[in-house]
């Protein structure tokens, strides 16, 4: 009897042992892990909203371009290629263009992609009502402008359906580079475009949502995806991280596989540090970087003014200090010899006799206290000591320095006029610039850069990289078994 009591007690611990196992396998079956070929990374913690048509942040970019994706996109060489386009066709005077759709295309619920879903997803960009912040990057679609003015018909807006698997775009003017416009995030479809709960996200692209909840966000290789046979990751862990230092130590604890842009940015503090790490990568993007003026201000509003103060900035010294990350200025200011500072100060002050600069302070708009006080250090360097410019940080809708960042997709310098046409031109597309030099001279924005990203990878992670416009596809990574 007794020997049977211990077999008996043997065989319930071989059960419950068993039967915890399986509790563990069970659970391990929806959350990623290194079985299962996953990726792990931080991004700040915000509220990601994921409806890519109203994307315009880096961050928000990063998640949505996993989930959604569009007609065209960067290759590792930095080319446009084809994506859910089969083919792009374009007149000789590159104003009308005919996309074809690939036949393979489906949602992640496995219903069929069309021409009209694209199609009502760019018009709804244009929708007044829908508030989005896109809205103005179509205008040069013929008659966007005045179908988003409620000016025209939608039959008039020129973006047709010739069938359900086919689309034809009419510019205003001629536009080159369409084919890299369509990379862009905003351009991407959603299926339903009035949908409003996003519990259950219908995506197109190479991940699904699977997991959301305040510490991570979770996505799962889409079986649905065009092109699913050759992605290699199967989950993605996006850990939400409030500190900028803790997500940076989270790499050299071996917690995540890559850090950096466009998911989250190297912490000021550590970019030294950063820059020693044989893990590092730099890519060159074509986002811009500048400072927005006020040109209703005192100072500002006089073409000339802003001219002696943009040629009093140390170009080189603001691209390394302030934005670092091995950004350029698109046009490097010459450095002035003694008697050229003076020539400027002296016409400065002949054109300023009208003002009393003493009762005048220029607000910096407060973007974060980092990037603020690197901005007004700059600036203390360049103007304020020389002019007597006081420059004031503060956090209201009223300013007259702002940083601002610009992406329009492509690979072309000159698109930042699609940003200065609307802001300063209203959107007239007849005054449109046709060189930067042009853009320079104006000086309704102050200075010019292009912004550089850099991440820091795990040698497992091969095939990473930053495109021009600002994206790192993790449809596009291989990993290593070493």
């Amino acid at each position: 009897m007794k020997k049977f009591l211990n077999i008996l007690s043997f065989l319930c611990i071989i059960i419950l042992f068993s039967s915890c196992n399986n509790s563990k396998k069970s659970k391990v079956s929806n959350s990623p892990d290194k079985n299962h070929s996953s990726v792990s990374t931080a991004i700040p913690n915000l509220k990601y909203n994921f409806d890519p048509r109203f994307c315009n942040d880096v961050n928000q970019e990063a998640v949505l371009s996993q989930l959604f994706e569009g007609l065209t996109e960067y290759s590792a060489h930095g080319k446009i290629s084809l994506n859910q386009a089969e083919n792009i066709e374009k007149n000789e005077n590159f104003t009308v263009w005919k996309i074809t759709l690939r036949d393979d295309l489906t949602w992640s619920d496995n219903s069929k992609i069309t021409s009209k879903d694209y199609i009502n997803s760019w018009v709804s960009i244009l929708d007044k009502k829908n508030k989005n912040p896109n809205y103005f990057k179509l205008f040069f679609i013929k008659n966007a402008k005045k179908y988003y003015d409620e000016k025209s018909k939608l039959s008039e807006l020129g973006i047709k359906e010739i069938d359900s698997k086919t689309i034809e775009v009419t510019m205003e003017y001629p536009v080159k580079n369409f084919d890299e416009i369509l990379s862009n995030t905003f351009l991407f479809p959603v299926k339903d475009i009035n949908k409003k709960d996003f519990d259950n996200i219908i995506s197109n692209g190479a991940f699904l949502l699977s997991k959301l909840t305040e510490e991570e966000i979770i996505l799962e290789k889409n079986k649905n995806y065009w092109d699913s046979v050759n992605v290699r990751v199967n989950f993605v862990n996006l850990k939400l991280i409030d500190n900028s230092i803790v997500a940076y130590q989270m790499f050299d604890l071996g917690q995540i596989d890559f850090f950096g842009l466009p998911f989250y940015e190297i912490p000021y503090e550590r970019r030294l540090d950063a820059s020693k790490k044989p893990e590092i990568l730099n890519f060159k993007t074509n986002i811009f970087e500048f400072l927005e003026t006020n040109t209703e201000n005192s100072i500002l509003k006089e073409k000339s003014i802003r001219n002696i103060l943009n040629a009093n900035i140390d170009s080189n010294f603001l691209s390394s200090y302030v934005l670092y990350n091995n950004s350029e200025p698109i046009i490097e200011n010459k450095k002035l010899n003694s008697s050229e500072i003076e020539n400027l100060k002296q016409t400065f002050n002949e054109k300023t006799k009208k003002i009393n600069l003493s009762e005048i302070t220029l607000n910096l708009k407060y973007s974060d206290s980092k990037l603020s006080e690197r901005i007004l250090a700059s600036l203390s360097k360049d103007w304020i000591d020389k002019y007597k410019i006081k420059v004031n940080i503060q956090n209201k809708d009223d300013f007259d320095l702002k940083h601002m960042s610009f992406n329009m997709g492509t690979t072309d310098e000159l698109d930042i006029k699609y940003y200065i046409n609307h802001k300063y031109q209203k959107d007239n597309g007849s005054e449109m610039y046709k060189n930067i030099e042009q853009i320079n001279d104006e000086n309704f924005i102050l200075p010019l850069y292009k912004r550089s990203f850099s991440i820091l990878v795990k040698n497992k992670i091969q095939g990473l990289f930053v495109s021009p416009n600002g994206k790192l596809l993790i449809k596009n990574l291989n990993l290593s078994n070493k």
